[in-house]
């Protein structure tokens, strides 16, 4: 458990003890307005996926702003259970549930919340199914279809539908409708990630077509992974809603393919040590900033270069006019590659603007892997 040391509201941001991940409020505030203008006047929704920042604050704010599906996503049972606790009421999930402790998690959860579990295979239906009516409940359901790359789903088109109709049929599950989820951000240029993410929901929309054809009522086509190019995929005639979950925050992976958002999460650092000119220490390590999809980057710096992470410290290779600036006791801003695997180790976001502390909020999802 985290203990950092608390400022009081006010405090100028760069008094925080380190490492500390901060929020910038106007930036986040920036790219709700972004995101959700765009779904604001259009039928189709933003769906927030909450993974990637895992803090119940920032997801009311989310849905404060219109434009949104009127529900979150979660990765797991705990993560639903989390949200639910503060007051989040419909929830999709998107990963497949059939171990019985679990559903009977979720069973309970029916009560207060409506629940959009995935599937993708018979077995897996089954399972919802006699775990629905043991406990008197009725789950919706999606069908999770496999697009692209390999991973869990079922095969777009007629083994999908075989499916849907297999859960319209199933006592206390009610069809509703499609989910897959988007290739990786790393793949190519903007314009032929574009050209990839079109093609994949096409084959949930061919999907769609099929199913309706064979007489089934789709209320859901959900759309996951599309920060990049969620306004494209909006755009496409039979999409319902887009999931999206670094839009709010955008890390610097994003940032290039989304020109219009804002970086708004960074760490905090201090420099602690300069071994040699052309290198300091700073006391930000894997522990306080992830490397899983990357290294981060020293904000507004090119001659500042993180060479390395410790568990509880940073290397920052220097050149130029970094050798000068970056002295011990001196504090370096550092963005962040992926906050998924970065607001997973921190307790606490400190949420400022203008530079000085508004907020104290709470990653409360962190840790919730089950």
């Amino acid at each position: 458990m985290q203990r950092p040391i608390f400022k009081p509201i006010g405090t100028p941001v760069e008094e925080l003890d380190t490492p500390s991940l901060v929020v910038d409020i106007s930036a986040l505030e920036h790219n709700l307005e972004a995101v959700h203008g765009f779904f604001r006047d259009i039928p189709v929704k933003m769906r927030p996926h909450v993974h990637a920042h895992k803090t119940p604050a920032i997801a009311h704010l989310q849905l404060s702003v219109p434009g949104n599906a009127g529900g979150i996503a979660v990765i797991n049972v705990s993560e639903a259970e989390l949200f639910a606790q503060h007051g989040f009421t419909d929830i999709t999930l998107s990963s497949p549930v059939v171990s019985p402790s679990k559903l009977r998690r979720l069973c309970a959860l029916t009560h207060t919340v409506k629940l959009s579990l995935p599937v993708d295979s018979a077995p897996g239906i089954d399972i919802l199914s006699q775990a629905a009516v043991a406990n008197s409940v009725t789950f919706d359901v999606l069908v999770d279809i496999n697009t692209y790359p390999p991973r869990g789903g079922a095969e777009a088109g007629a083994p999908s539908v075989a499916l849907a109709q297999q859960v319209a049929a199933a006592p206390g599950l009610r069809f509703e409708g499609f989910t897959t989820v988007g290739g990786p951000i790393s793949e190519g240029s903007p314009e032929e990630m574009i050209v990839r993410d079109k093609a994949n929901v096409q084959k949930m929309l061919d999907t769609r077509e099929m199913a309706e054809r064979a007489g089934l009522d789709v209320m859901v086509v959900s759309a996951g992974n599309h920060t990049h190019d969620a306004h494209v995929i909006a755009s496409m005639a039979g999409v319902t809603e887009v999931r999206s979950g670094a839009y709010p925050l955008i890390d610097h992976r994003h940032w290039p393919h989304c020109p219009d958002l804002i970086p708004g999460a960074r760490v905090l650092s201090t420099v602690t040590s300069r071994p040699e000119p052309g290198r300091t220490i700073m006391d930000a390590g894997q522990k306080a900033i992830s490397r899983d999809m990357g290294m981060p980057k020293v904000d507004g710096r090119t001659d500042a270069t993180v060479a390395g992470l410790n568990a509880e410290h940073g290397i920052l290779d220097l050149e130029g006019d970094a050798i000068k600036d970056f002295q011990v006791g001196g504090r370096v801003w550092l963005m962040i590659a992926d906050l998924n695997t970065s607001t997973a180790l921190h307790d606490y976001i400190f949420a400022a603007r203008d530079g000085v502390l508004e907020a104290v909020w709470e990653v409360s999802a962190r840790g919730l892997y089950d």
